[in-house]
């Protein structure tokens, strides 16, 4: 009875097909992981090219008053209205700051994997800096 145990835990029979199901998980696993990898960095990049468009529009938000003495100071609703408009516009959730001549917008959306089974939160920040002369 021992001879036939040693016998069976000897033969390699069907091996080969858990060999071929371990390599076809890892091999999928690494095409997962480099196509959402990859969507993932251009859902950062859109994301902060719509934050510093954003914020460019907003920093285009200049006071009336600017225009007839030639100081520049920023209409601090004004500002926030156009970027909220832009981030609107483009669909995008995100926040608006002004403090000072600077005008910061961050959006914050999601990027959904087309692979693994969860969505990766993406954020991202640009400024924009009125500049006298």
């Amino acid at each position: 009875m021992i001879q036939k145990l040693r016998d069976k835990l000897r033969d390699d029979k069907g091996v080969a097909t858990i060999y071929f199901i371990i390599m076809t998980v890892a091999f999928l696993a690494i095409v997962g992981l480099v196509v959402d990898g990859a969507g993932k960095v251009q859902a950062n990049q859109q994301a902060y090219s719509t934050a510093a468009s954003a914020a460019r529009a907003a920093a285009n938000a200049v006071s009336g008053q600017a225009i007839i003495d030639g100081t520049t100071a920023i209409d601090s609703s004004r500002a926030v209205n156009a970027a909220n408009s832009y981030l609107s516009a483009a669909g995008v959730p995100g926040s608006v700051a002004v403090n000072g001549d600077r005008i910061t917008v961050t959006v914050n959306t999601d990027y959904s994997a087309t692979f693994l089974p969860m969505p990766f939160p993406v954020q991202a920040t640009a400024t924009a800096e009125l500049i006298t002369q």
